[in-house]
């Protein structure tokens, strides 16, 4: 996959789908794709360096693009030859982690980031804010989804999409989360995966 078009392919899945299905175990794997149809892409948060690949390769065949959680995948070291390997063999579309190390060494080798960022307490929003410009991922991720209202101040200023999760377990919520300027949701209740929620 050539990672030029894979950031723009997950951004106009992002758009047309609203929900991005978080796989915590391989188990869940065939269920995310049973529903690709309402998904946009899987966040993939299980496997080591011997499955991982495998797992993003399947998934990627049933034309659902994988965002990799780096931090989550067993006896992975996102170092420059982590991020190669990365890069050149496992081939998601986009990776998500919460360390800015890991972004800038992902960004210049010309990976696509998504920047999970948790909001738990009013000091990190309050320097999200105010380091805005300064984002260097390509989408941001707020965790949790249940802030409605920061959710909204920060999409409306954010120089990148805005996607959020955690705590998100039922329709309302999602609806919710969008209305206040999320582009999608993320959710690992597989419940949540067969609605359409462009029909809410």
């Amino acid at each position: 996959m050539k990672h030029i078009h894979a950031l723009p392919i997950l951004k106009e899945r992002l758009q047309t789908h609203k929900m991005v299905a978080a796989v915590k175990e391989p188990k869940y794997i065939e269920k995310a794709i049973k529903y690709k149809d309402n998904l946009s892409a899987v966040l993939l948060m299980t496997g080591t360096i011997l499955t991982v690949k495998k797992y993003v390769d399947f998934i990627q065949s049933h034309d659902l693009p994988v965002i990799l959680h780096v931090e989550k995948i067993g006896g992975l070291e996102m170092d420059r030859d982590g991020v190669e390997f990365v890069k050149r063999n496992v081939q998601p579309h986009a990776i998500v982690t919460t360390r800015n190390g890991i972004i800038k060494k992902a960004k210049s080798s010309g990976l696509a980031v998504v920047q999970r960022i948790f909001l738990i307490d009013t000091e990190v929003y309050t320097n999200l804010i105010k380091d805005v410009k300064h984002i260097q991922s390509d989408i941001i991720e707020i965790m949790p989804c249940r802030a409605p209202d920061f959710l909204s101040r920060i999409s409306k200023v954010s120089p990148v999409p805005t996607i959020t999760g955690g705590l998100l377990n039922s329709p309302e919520h999602a609806k919710q989360a969008l209305e206040n300027g999320a582009l999608a949701v993320t959710t690992s209740n597989p419940d949540m995966w067969k609605l359409n929620l462009n029909e809410l």
